[in-house]
């Protein structure tokens, strides 16, 4: 389960790897770019970057209220661990899969905004 939000990182820098591609192969093949185009560009790094980083933010949050509250997840038919008489709390896997894909659907909105720029 630790390396859910990891793996998440790597794509949301993926998506910045895939624009950053793309800009070098649209301005390289350009002779000149125009000011409009260039705004663009600007436009579309922006958008992807900060895009995942509010969602690596939003994950960094929601992962630091979990661990402040003593949350731990099992999976259904387990038994309940030896010190469940402790202040932690069981919580459900499915939601907290369900908070960090929504979180990162941020970044790819970022991506999908990026895309239609450079287009």
């Amino acid at each position: 389960m630790a390396m859910i939000p990891v793996v998440q990182a790597g794509v949301l820098a993926v998506y910045g790897v895939i624009i950053s591609y793309l800009l070098t192969v649209t301005i390289n093949s350009e002779s000149v770019i125009s000011l409009e185009d260039g705004y663009k560009y600007l436009s579309a790094g922006l958008s992807v970057g900060l895009a995942c980083f509010a969602s690596g933010c939003g994950m960094a949050l929601y992962l630091k209220k979990l661990n402040e509250d003593g949350y731990f997840f099992v999976s259904k038919g387990k038994s309940e661990p030896a010190n469940s008489a402790g202040a932690s709390k069981k919580g459900d896997f499915v939601t907290f899969i369900l908070c960090l894909i929504f979180l990162e659907a941020i970044g790819l909105y970022g991506l999908v905004v990026a895309l239609f720029l450079v287009g």
